[in-house]
């Protein structure tokens, strides 16, 4: 279960930081554009670049790097799995004169990687960031001309924010389940943890099916409805305009180093 310990996507930490203060559609807009960028850079110097803004970002937010780094550790199966597919499938020049190891795909791999991970990162900077309330406004605010072409976009905003709200409690509820635990020590680390989930996983199951029936009649009810969250006047904080304006230059950096790096 340790995977849902250190999951933190989705998680939003409180604070007072600059990028806390910042308005909300600045931070989903800068960002998106940074994740879509992550996934388009092809060069090591753009990779590179990438890495300085989130932990710019990270620093700006007050954000712990042992915090950022759990939740790149629980994607660790995920990232040596994509590493070693590549590696193994991939045409090209052999590693090390070993015929199914491929120097090509070890370093295509590496670079599939990095790019998860810094979209990891920057994916997870937003919520680290923003209260889910403030976010879904903010979507609902950058969406609304859709609305007029008759988009029900606030039913997606609706469905968005009982999925940010899911997170911290899906990770509540597998704490609650694992609090009470048996005792697995005497079958070994590796069965102790097949055991632990065949134990786990039906209670865990039940207990989400309980809590999405509640939410289901609460929302046949009435009783649970979209708030009305009404974000600050756009120029209420100085500092939004110039972080819009250099958080739209970044990715286009960011962009132009393809030219400068051999591509």
């Amino acid at each position: 279960m340790s995977f849902f310990d250190d999951f933190t996507f989705g998680c939003y930490l409180p604070g007072d930081s600059f990028l806390h203060r910042l308005d909300a559609r600045v931070k989903l807009v800068v960002l998106a554009l940074l994740v879509m960028v992550s996934f388009a850079a092809s060069r090591a110097l753009q990779l590179g670049a990438l890495s300085a803004i989130a932990l710019g970002g990270l620093a700006l937010g007050h954000i712990p790097l042992r915090r950022w780094w759990r939740g790149i550790w629980a994607l660790r199966w995920l990232l040596l799995c994509t590493l070693l597919l590549h590696t193994l499938l991939t045409p090209g020049h052999t590693l090390g004169g070993i015929p199914w190891l491929s120097r090509d795909g070890l370093l295509q791999g590496s670079l599939v990687c990095g790019r998860l991970a810094l979209a990891v990162t920057f994916s997870s900077l937003m919520t680290f960031v923003t209260p889910p309330a403030q976010l879904v406004a903010a979507l609902m605010t950058l969406v609304r001309p859709l609305a007029r072409l008759g988009v029900p976009i606030r039913r997606y905003a609706f469905l968005l924010k009982l999925v940010l709200d899911f997170i911290p409690l899906l990770k509540n509820e597998i704490q609650e389940v694992t609090r009470h635990r048996p005792s697995t020590k005497a079958q070994g680390p590796l069965m102790g943890r097949i055991e632990l989930l065949r134990w786990a996983l039906p209670l865990l199951l039940q207990r989400l099916v309980t809590r999405a029936d509640e939410l289901a009649q609460a929302y046949a009810q009435g009783r649970l409805q979209l708030e009305n969250v009404s974000l600050p006047p756009f120029a209420s904080n100085r500092w939004n305009l110039p972080a819009a304006v250099l958080g739209l230059l970044l990715p286009a950096f960011v962009l132009m180093l393809q030219g400068f790096s051999g591509g």
